[in-house]
């Protein structure tokens, strides 16, 4: 009987969190425009920024800079050689484009090429978070400590916005029963008793969620686990 008041109690909070992330789906794009027009007022001839690298694939791409220099920057494949995606997938932080010519010297073609088109100086900021990294290039002058307050937001923020780590998490079934009471209020000992196994298996098996879905205290694990529907 706890069983079934405890899943009930279940569906409904996750009823009302999909709900939830319905509304959050259709403010995404307002969300993104905000975060995306605050990126205008640190950048002097546009920016592109790449959310969730996977090798050199990121999940999302926004670029300003002018149509000409995106087709050249096809042309020439330079996705591949580019130092400010080097920088990102090597390291963290924030450089401006003088030193990633001196961290990369064979990129001193790249740059001499974006010159060209009116990009001659600018900022690059690195993260890592949820096992991926997102890179923003925006053109203009070194920041300020205020303009660098802004890109760090952003791009946290956008990388919260568009990649979802669950999506390539996988949790096996004995787990997955034990997030369910955990959902359901239920503590270690009456998970334990639920499901006829021990102590230290119940606690086990949550360390095991808390390290696949990087969570660090048992409320958050809750919180991602009706988020992203893994149960």
């Amino acid at each position: 009987l706890k069983f079934i008041i405890c899943d009930n109690r279940f569906l409904r909070y996750r009823n009302i969190w999909l709900h939830t992330m319905r509304v959050d789906y259709n403010m995404r794009s307002d969300i993104r425009g905000i975060l995306l027009r605050s990126l205008d007022n640190i950048s002097e001839s546009g920016y592109s920024i790449g959310v969730g690298f996977d090798g050199v694939e990121p999940v999302f791409v926004h670029s300003t800079y002018a149509q000409r220099w995106v087709d050249r920057y096809v042309d020439q494949a330079y996705l591949l050689v580019d130092p400010t995606i080097q920088f990102g997938l090597s390291s963290t932080g924030w450089v401006t484009w003088n030193d990633l010519e001196r961290l990369f010297p064979s990129s001193k073609t790249f740059f001499e090429d974006a010159a060209n088109y009116g990009l001659v100086h600018g900022n690059t900021l690195a993260i890592s978070a949820d096992g991926r990294v997102s890179v923003l290039s925006c053109s203009g002058p070194k920041w300020r400590d205020e303009e660098l307050r802004i890109a760090r937001a952003a791009l946290y923020a956008l990388h919260a916005l568009e990649y979802e780590p669950s999506q390539s998490i996988t949790l096996t079934a004995p787990v997955k029963d034990v997030l369910r009471m955990m959902c359901n209020g239920c503590k270690d000992q009456e998970i334990a008793e639920n499901l006829g196994v021990k102590l230290e298996t119940v606690r086990a098996r949550r360390r095991t969620a808390m390290q696949a879905l990087d969570a660090k205290t048992s409320a958050q694990l809750i919180s991602q686990v009706i988020k992203f529907g893994l149960i």
